[in-house]
Parts: structure tokens; sequence; C-alpha cells
């Protein structure tokens, strides 16, 4: 399946996988999230060397049942697990964008 963005230029991107809107749309319709199927997503624009990437995300249909409205999830390298591995994070909408602006997070 494939999530199509609006226009994001200078902006951060997030969308409701259960009703995508402002500008986002689904193919194929409508996009159900199928129990003990680990998803992952990423965004990018363009191609070859011009091809720009996001960060990708893990999600199942537990995670993100997990959420509620006005959060975002990420995941984040945590070195306190044994072993060291990356963990799911809940963050504000506020919080992701801040983030998206910042130069560090954008290498």
């Amino acid at each position: 399946m494939n999530f199509i963005a609006p226009s994001l230029d200078g902006q951060s991107g997030s969308v409701r996988l259960d009703t995508p809107q402002d500008g986002w749309t689904v193919e194929p319709k409508p996009f159900t999230l199928r129990p003990r199927v680990l998803y992952h997503a990423f965004g990018y624009q363009g191609r070859g060397s011009n091809q720009v990437n996001t960060n990708h995300v893990s999600f199942s249909a537990d995670s993100v049942a997990k959420l509620k409205p006005g959060s975002v999830l990420v995941q984040r390298y945590d070195e306190k697990l044994s072993p060291p591995d990356w963990a799911d994070v809940t963050i504000t909408q506020e919080e992701f964008d801040r983030q998206g602006q910042d130069p560090a997070n954008c290498q």
C-alpha cells in the first residue's frame, strides 16, 4: 500500500492511518492494520542522487492502538536495553514538529 502526501516543503509530515486527511491519500483503500504484522514506513522524494529520505518507523496494530490523539510514534536507540536496541517512544505532535526543524536531526 502507498500513502501519498501533499506537498510538504519545509514542513514535517504525519498521517492518520485510519483516516488520511489534509491532502493525504492511500492506495488501495481502505487501509486496515492486520494483527501480528509488523509494518515499516518511510518517506522519500525524488530519484537517484536527488532522492531525499525520511527516518523510518516500524509499527503494529497493537502499537497504533496505544496512541492517543495528538501523539506520534517514533523509534529511538536505547542503550539501556539488553542488548541495546531500538524502542518505541511516543511524543507529542508539537515535539515531533520541533525535532523535524532541528538541523541536528536533518543530516
